[in-house]
Formats: structure tokens, C-alpha cells, sequence
């Protein structure tokens, strides 16, 4: 697949049994949102990903504040996704203090918005946060936004992730509705890098079955002629 999947941990996926599903069902890389947990949980997450023994697997840790950032360091965390980037120094400051990481800003306010341009520049790939970015702009504007931050991050090289309620409904059931389908697959058509799950894999029901979903939409995406 060309299209990678982006798998958050969380209290759902812990037990190694069904972190293993996670990988083993073709998610490329883990997302913590360290927003929740604590280092202990990290821990536990890395030790799960050691014990895999998949060195494929890119981690991201997806931050707020900077004081996680010795964590990082120490534990050598290969991607960092910043939240509610607005600026360029922002992101300016995060490579920095972590010089070795690959960083991710995330679009999700009015200000993003506006500074897209220069916070793309201050970045090594750009994550469409579609949850809060749906409460800082009008709704119906994200797919258009979405669509755009995409071709630009694309035409400039930048890896672009779009993230939130892709396949939501699994949360809860074990298939996700059309509309969540044609979503990925329209992500895969334009060419996106990655696609992610959040609470599907954090603390859904069924984390493995989601992320054997969204490999299975993206393979028949690629495969996709509409000539």
C-alpha cells in the first residue's frame, strides 16, 4: 500500500495481545496523544512495540506542551505532531528542542488556517485535525480545506495526514457506515499519505477489525479506474 495507516493507542489497545492485532492488521505507524496517560503508559506502549520486534513501526507523539519533549529525546520518538500549530516559530521552537524528530504541525484553529502557508514551510508534514478544526471553522468549509492543505502539502513535498471519525461508527459496531468508507477512499484518491484513527483503535471496540477496515478500503482505492 502506498496509503499508510496512523493507529492512536490508547486504554483500548494496550494489552500487547491486541496492540499486536493493531500492527499485524496493518497500521505503519502509532500514534500516543499525550494529552492522556502518563510516562508509565508510555512505557508500557513502547515495551509493547519492542516486544513486537517491528522496527518498521514509526511512533508519533502527538504533544500540547513542550515539557514532554526530554521524553521524547530519551526514548528517541522518530515524529512529533504538535497541536494547534499557528505559527511558524512554533514549530520553529519544537525542532529545536528536539532536532532529530520529524515534525508534524496540526491544523485545527482559524489561525492555522490563515498562516497555512508559512506553518507548511516550518514543517515536515502536516496532520488535517478535522475534529477541532470542524469546531474552529464553519463544518462545510473542512472538506474544501481538506482538499487544499492536501494539494498544496503534496505539491511541496510534505507528508499530509488526514485525521478524525474516519471510520468513527467502529468505535462502537464492527463495520463502519458507506459514508465513512467513501471518506478514506476519497482521502486515498487525492493522494493523501497517511489516514488515522483515533478513538477506533484508542477505545473502541474493535481496534484490530478498524484497522483491517481501513487497509482493506485503502487496497481497493489504489486499485481504483474510473478511466
Amino acid at each position: 500500500m502506498k496509503t499508510k495507516i496512523i493507529a492512536t493507542i490508547g486504554p483500548a489497545t494496550l494489552d500487547y495481545q491486541i496492540f499486536k492485532s493493531v500492527l499485524d492488521e496493518g497500521a505503519t505507524h502509532l500514534r500516543v496523544n499525550t494529552a492522556y496517560g502518563d510516562e508509565e503508559q508510555y512505557d508500557q506502549i513502547l515495551e509493547n512495540l519492542k516486544k513486537t520486534g517491528r522496527e518498521d513501526v514509526g511512533i508519533i507523539f502527538d504533544i500540547k506542551k513542550l515539557d514532554i519533549i526530554p521524553y521524547i529525546n530519551k526514548n528517541k520518538i522518530g515524529f512529533i505532531a504538535h497541536s494547534f500549530s499557528e505559527t511558524a516559530s512554533q514549530l520553529q521552537e519544537v525542532r529545536s528542542l528536539a532536532p532529530e524528530a520529524f515534525i508534524i504541525s496540526k491544523i485545527e484553529t482559524e489561525r492555522g488556517v490563515e498562516n497555512f502557508e508559512e506553518i507548511l514551510d516550518a514543517s515536515d508534514g502536516v496532520m488535517i485535525a478535522r475534529g477541532d478544526l470542524g469546531e474552529a471553522v464553519s463544518l462545510e468549509k473542512v472538506p474544501c480545506l481538506q482538499k487544499r492543505f492536501t494539494r498544496m502539502s503534496l505539491k511541496k513535498d510534505k507528508f499530509v495526514i488526514a485525521a478524525t471519525e474516519m471510520l468513527l461508527s467502529m468505535t462502537s459496531d464492527p463495520t463502519p457506515t458507506r459514508a465513512e468508507v467513501s471518506d478514506v477512499a476519497n482521502a486515498v484518491f487525492d493522494g493523501i499519505d497517511c489516514v488515522m484513527l483515533s478513538e477506533e483503535t484508542a477505545i473502541g471496540k474493535y481496534p484490530g477489525e478498524s484497522v483491517a477496515y481501513m487497509r482493506k478500503i485503502i487496497v481497493e482505492a489504489e486499485q481504483c479506474h474510473w478511466d
